[in-house]
């Protein structure tokens, strides 16, 4: 229409009713002003109003009416919904992958015959579907039953599941191979634990936990199931083995958006990872625009280069190497046997599993240096505290170089939230009260405010 406008093939547009041409009041304004500038008016037959001229007040008067019809509307059919679905038990929807919606003929006096009507209740799907290349069925409940049991095993993420169902030839409900974000869903799903969730996909975005109630199916997965699948999403959501994930968000379900409260999202966008607000993405009227990743890490950079281990601080950490410092003196320079045992045990824990396989390699190196040059290596308690001095005053340096995992964990643990607008952070909340002091000795505080009753050291 706005082409069309802007090539010259009409000067006025009829639209019997303002709420025909938006029932969003920021939109239809937006498209008036496009079409005033082609110079091109909006006639309103109804009203008897023209976009241009006298009466633009009431204009836009019935385009706000509009949206807050549509917005009353919208929440009666949601609560028609809740009252008449939801509280009783009855899923709404199409049926998910494993079930079939259950139906019932009902006579319609419109009509004058019997209708199937849906019941609202999920039945198990047992029908039989081959199996791609191997010549044998299979039920779609079975195949649930199982993707709960694979992944539960914590042997599989979302990515290496979905290649695995569709080398054993199985598929989806269309007949075609299952993709990560499929998996993700399903194995997200409590209706397969017999469980009906509300408004579930908005509590998510809003960092909520969505109201849960017993449905009246029958469940394919059991409680105890479900808890270990609980266990081994968390795990993969904060970046341990299990599926690989291109890109990496370090401020995921920390990041909210300024102008609207919504929980920003990670997407990736031309090889780069964004954080998105859900409700630009929506079309609801938020103006917030994706930022880069790269630019909120680019800032937290910036502050963490500020920061200086404070004095109380820095004399703990030197008295406790020179207590670890002394103690090591007192004992002998090499003590072969222990070592030797050292080494047994680490590769004791290694065959169990319990150690991985960087971490074996890089101390085994260790512990057989110290054999061979005759000198022991720093006790554990001792490193740690040389490490924590260094990375404490070099915590800038230790950002830039780590890697997009490391990343995530240094934000996940030193943030609580965080603040955007318009591509720059607002404001922010440390995940822990013990941070503070830390925070008082920054040299810039933009938008970290230096907690009250702190004062920066002096040195």
């Amino acid at each position: 229409m706005v082409q069309d406008a802007k090539a010259g093939l009409f000067d006025v547009l009829l639209v019997y009713d303002t709420s025909r041409l938006s029932r969003n009041w920021r939109q239809a304004g937006f498209y008036e002003d496009e079409l005033h500038q082609v110079g091109v008016c909006v006639a309103y037959i109804h009203e008897g109003q023209l976009s241009s001229g006298p009466g633009q007040l009431q204009v836009v008067v019935n385009h706000a009416i509009n949206e807050d019809w549509l917005d009353k509307h919208r929440e009666k059919v949601r609560q028609g919904y809740r009252v008449h679905r939801f509280e009783r038990g009855k899923y709404s929807g199409r049926a998910p992958l494993g079930y079939l919606m259950e139906y019932e003929n009902r006579f319609n006096p419109t009509k004058r015959a019997d209708e199937p009507i849906e019941t609202g209740r999920l039945l198990p799907d047992d029908l039989p579907q081959p199996r791609i290349g191997f010549g044998d069925l299979y039920g779609r409940a079975d195949l649930v039953r199982l993707i709960g049991q694979l992944y539960a095993s914590g042997m599989y993420g979302a990515g290496s599941l979905a290649a695995h169902l569709n080398r054993q030839g199985y598929r989806n409900k269309q007949g075609k191979p299952f993709t990560d974000s499929a998996v993700r869903v399903i194995v997200g799903n409590p209706t397969y634990v017999g469980l009906l969730a509300w408004n579930r996909k908005k509590k998510r975005l809003d960092g909520e936990e969505p109201e849960l109630i017993e449905g009246g199916h029958e469940p394919l997965w059991s409680p105890e199931l479900w808890e270990q699948m609980g266990v081994v999403r968390q795990r993969q959501r904060t970046g341990s083995p299990g599926g690989r994930r291109r890109h990496a968000y370090p401020f995921r379900a920390l990041v909210t958006c300024d102008r609207c409260d919504a929980k920003m999202f990670g997407e990736p966008h031309r090889l780069h990872a964004y954080m998105a607000c859900p409700t630009q993405r929506g079309r609801h009227g938020c103006e917030q625009r994706a930022v880069r990743s790269a630019k909120i890490e680019s800032q937290v950079e910036t502050w963490l280069r500020t920061l200086r281990v404070p004095e109380d601080w820095r004399i703990d950490i030197e008295r406790m190497q020179r207590r670890v410092a002394t103690e090591g003196r007192r004992a002998p320079k090499v003590d072969t046997k222990r070592i030797e045992g050292q080494l047994v045990r680490l590769r004791e824990l290694f065959v169990l599993g319990d150690v991985a396989r960087e971490e074996y390699v890089g101390r085994k190196r260790e512990l057989e240096a110290s054999l061979d040059s005759a000198q022991d290596q720093p006790t554990y308690a001792e490193a740690v505290l040389v490490k924590a001095a260094r990375l404490l005053n070099d915590l800038g340096d230790l950002w830039a170089r780590a890697t997009p995992d490391e990343r995530t964990e240094i934000a996940q643990n030193l943030f609580a939230g965080i603040r955007v607008r318009d591509g720059e952070i607002v404001s922010a909340r440390l995940a822990r009260d013990e941070y503070l002091p830390l925070i008082a000795s920054a040299e810039a505080r933009v938008w970290m405010a230096r907690p009250e009753g702190f004062e920066p050291p002096t040195y």
